[in-house]
């Protein structure tokens, strides 16, 4: 499916830049006019403006690293610009297996559509169990198909330890503006007797880091910490990083 913007001045011809579309690139189910991303779960208000079998569904999937999955963003929030990312937790999760001899169990309370646990689903031997959860019920419902025999659920990440305490030898805490505030909610879901391991994501002043990593280290004061490193990913503003 393709995606785009278009100035209000060409709405009148929107169909008509569909179609051109179209007949430009054989690979293209649907068009659609992208009319921004709104509310609380991030998703994008989306008009059909031109589609090969007359369908206006927007849910279609996408390839990424050799994995595909099920995606609709008119009902869950799904971005390619963390892709690199996600390979890199694959290999965090390929490392943390060879290190405890043994398939390791995966826990992502923000799971979103699952982007980040597909491709740790489909290294074959690499997890016991993955717990997944999001609170937007669109999300779910598309989570289900792309974790088939895993646990996926509509949750609310604050309470998931409650339901489900030490299940995840990796945590993956993708929620870029709370994942802080929201991660001493989160520590019950580790593992106590092994070595365990937090992969998060948050926008911050790069000027904070250093206040940053005291906070982490008073919020994880009571586990023993190996090694505790932040890393800018991503820039977001000449002042901002991922």
């Amino acid at each position: 499916d393709h995606l785009l913007k278009i100035p209000e001045k060409l709405n009148p011809y929107r169909g008509a830049i569909g179609q051109a579309i179209l007949e430009q690139h054989s690979n293209v189910r649907a068009v659609c006019a992208d009319e921004g991303v709104q509310g609380e779960f991030r998703i994008r208000k989306l008009d059909v403006i031109a589609s090969r079998d007359g369908s206006v569904s927007t849910q279609t999937r996408v390839r990424e690293h050799g994995n595909q999955f099920h995606v609709n963003p008119q009902t869950a929030y799904y971005s390619p610009r963390l892709a690199t990312e996600r390979l890199n937790t694959l290999q965090v999760a390929i490392d943390l297996k060879a290190y405890l001899g043994r398939p390791i169990d995966v826990c992502d309370p923000y799971a979103g559509v699952g982007p980040g646990l597909v491709p740790l689903a489909n290294s074959t031997g690499l997890c016991n169990s993955i717990t997944a959860a999001d609170l937007n019920p669109g999300a779910v419902e598309l989570l289900k198909q792309n974790l088939p025999g895993h646990w996926a659920e509509c949750r609310d990440a604050r309470e998931l330890s409650n339901e489900k305490p030490e299940c995840a030898d990796l945590l993956l805490v993708n929620l870029p503006h709370d994942s802080i505030e929201h991660l001493p909610h989160l520590i019950p879901l580790l593992k106590t007797n092994s070595k365990s391991i937090i992969r998060a994501w948050a926008i911050l002043d790069q000027s904070t880091l250093g206040e940053i990593e005291l906070k982490l280290r008073e919020i994880l004061s009571k586990e023993e910490i190996i090694s505790l490193k932040l890393t800018a990913t991503k820039s977001y503003s000449p002042s901002d990083a991922y």
